[in-house]
């Protein structure tokens, strides 16, 4: 047996033991008194969700023992020679913002930088990267994807294409992105975890996975052959949300790629790959509406010919990342439900100082137990990525030291305890919406800073404090010795409103920065790449204030030569009457564009005849 082998099964038999002793307990406290039809339910939603937060477990206790015991991660051999290969860095972008002429005229004339407009949108981000092998991908041997936050060094780039040239099987290397570069309260909070306990996650997931390993959509290096002839997307069969193109394409692309026999690695120990997290916790969990359809379309693919045990488990692990929000919401509905429930034997209210849950027998010391147990496999990966982390010297350094890391996890704890609540209504109403076929687009993602202005938050959030509110009462009324083991869940509820506007804040942010809470490598100490990426962000901001680029196109005559090659075989984008277009081109060519609206000027800047009348001076 190899060694990968081993270790997965002794991970499997590890996440069964632990499952079957708590759903063994539980079941020896329910069956007292008879287990009717809700306490079946409760068992059954309790085992899943018990084996859930298993896995996340003893993947950590895997991560920090090959951190602690400095295992080989990425069993891969790199080149030292110098690389003959031919790479293509691709940023596929979907409502972004393009710079492309400003980054051409900033390098040297022979610079090979190519900006792609699709004017058929097919297939979105991933439909970008198609469009990019079937044109261009034969000139090439690898292409590293990027999204459009992400940053990677020149040393990163040419370690993935070392080991891409030593290793012909490998299809794929993942680098973990860390994240980097935002300073709401919320954004840093998410650095810091991302910084704090991702490697050690990381760790776990590449010893278990191998060769045998995941896609996460950019910051990977991809053999376009293999790309080419095992990575494309079917279009799945009815409408979305569970229907039509694929939207998250990276797992289904990685399950593809092994079942041809290509290999697919993380490389946990590259560093100098970052990526930006959103500013918000509403940015964060509307980018999560959309990878929640994503991630249920994957059911269509799960069951697949042809692919490998571990692609599946990678497929059926993302869909379960969005279901068990909605399964904890229905175990808590049941247990509320068993607490209203009226039976023969008096509930137990407590058992010493300890407050016990209203099931339909006293037991008070196996519930303890499996609460205790269920408190200790949700917080012990944060304790043991903290030990894999205060274990290295230099990490302690970069992170602020380890007083300021101990105030900075138990802080993140609490912040997250509270937030889960809010994280687990969010996603249940998400899943509820796609499950009637309430399907969701691909809009444009936040990628400034933001204060969140509070007539929004409370758009957004007051059914939650609502809910919490109404929950807290009928506990209180109903089952009050039960309520203290409902204070977190109902507490992040009561306090949604408030936690998401104090959390966007960049003055509080950057408090708890000059208090030395939440700090990461990238704030203390000098990254050269990150550096360089706020000197041109900076100059780009600068621009931006004093400059309209629709404008641009009508006042400076090489970017309006520009354009209009650029439109020489695009058909228009917004269809107007010539009348409309002329009364359009007019106001342009007169500089009375503030009335424009942005269809207005979708529909002058793609109409190329209404472009050159605008653009022409007016008669004197």
């Amino acid at each position: 047996m190899s060694d990968i082998a081993a270790r997965r099964w002794l991970f499997l038999f590890l996440v069964i033991v632990s499952t079957t002793a708590a759903v063994v307990k539980l079941y020896q406290v329910l069956r007292i008194d008879g287990i009717d039809f809700l306490e079946t339910l409760f068992l059954i939603l309790f085992g899943i969700l018990f084996g859930w937060i298993t896995i996340s477990f003893w993947m950590a206790v895997f991560g920090a023992f090959a951190r602690l015991t400095g295992a080989k991660l990425l069993p891969l051999t790199e080149s030292v020679a110098p690389s003959s290969s031919r790479t293509a860095i691709l940023m596929p972008i979907y409502n972004e913002d393009v710079a492309w002429q400003t980054l051409r005229a900033s390098l040297e004339p022979e610079a090979r930088v190519f900006y792609r407009h699709r004017h058929r949108n097919i297939g979105r981000k991933s439909g970008n990267i198609q469009d990019f092998c079937e044109n261009w991908g034969s000139h090439y041997d690898y292409m590293v994807v990027l999204d459009a936050d992400s940053l990677m060094s020149g040393e990163t780039l040419t370690a993935l294409v070392q080991l891409m040239d030593a290793n012909p099987r490998a299809a794929l290397i993942q680098a973990p992105a860390t994240l980097v570069g935002r300073s709401t309260l919320f954004a840093r909070i998410q650095q810091f975890g991302s910084s704090a306990y991702g490697p050690t996650y990381n760790a776990g997931l590449a010893w278990l996975q191998g060769a045998q390993g995941n896609y996460w959509g950019h910051n990977a290096i991809i053999r376009v052959r293999a790309f080419q002839q095992h990575g494309g997307l079917p279009k799945l069969p009815g409408k979305p949300p569970f229907g039509g193109e694929i939207m998250s394409h990276d797992f289904v692309e990685a399950a593809f790629l092994q079942r041809a026999g290509w290999e697919v690695w993380m490389a946990p120990d590259l560093t100098s790959s970052y990526e930006e997290p959103p500013p918000t916790i509403y940015d964060h969990l509307k980018r999560d509406r959309r990878w929640a359809q994503g991630n249920l379309q994957h059911s269509r693919v799960l069951l697949a010919q042809g692919l490998k045990l571990p692609s599946r488990l990678h497929l059926a692990m993302g869909i379960m990342s969005y279901m068990a929000s909605p399964l904890w919401l229905l175990l808590l509905v049941v247990s509320a439900l068993e607490m209203f429930v009226p039976r023969g034997i008096a509930p137990f209210a407590y058992a010493g100082r300890h407050p016990e849950l209203a099931l339909s027998v006293s037991q008070a010391t196996p519930l303890l137990q499996l609460v205790t147990a269920t408190l200790v496999l949700l917080y012990a990966p944060k304790l043991l990525a903290l030990m894999v982390l205060l274990a290295q010297p230099d990490a302690v350094k970069n992170h602020g030291g380890t007083w300021n890391i101990l105030r900075s996890v138990v802080l993140e704890s609490i912040f997250a305890t509270l937030f889960a609540p809010v994280v687990m209504l969010v996603h249940s109403w998400f899943i509820f919406n796609i499950v009637v076929g309430r399907a969701t687009g691909w809009g444009t993602q936040t990628r400034d800073d933001r204060a969140l202005p509070f007539w929004l938050v409370f758009r957004e959030y007051w059914p939650h404090t609502l809910i919490g509110m109404l929950a807290a009462l009928a506990l209180y009324r109903y089952a009050p010795n039960s309520l203290g083991w409902f204070v977190p869940l109902l507490l992040g509820l009561i306090l949604t409103i408030p936690l998401v506007q104090i959390s966007s804040s960049l003055k509080l942010g950057a408090a708890l920065a000059h208090d030395d809470l939440f700090l990461v490598p990238s704030e203390t100490q000098t990254i050269a790449v990150l550096k360089r990426a706020h000197q041109l962000l900076e100059r780009r901001e600068s621009a931006e204030r004093t400059m309209d680029y629709r404008r641009l196109v009508l006042s400076d005559p090489a970017v309006m030569a520009l354009h209009l090659q650029l439109l020489q075989e695009a058909p228009p984008m917004v269809e107007l009457p010539p009348a409309q277009l002329a009364a359009l081109a007019d106001a342009a060519r007169r500089q009375d564009t503030q009335g424009f609206t942005r269809q207005d000027w979708v529909a002058l800047l793609s109409d190329a005849e209404s472009l050159e009348a605008a653009g022409t001076p007016p008669a004197a």
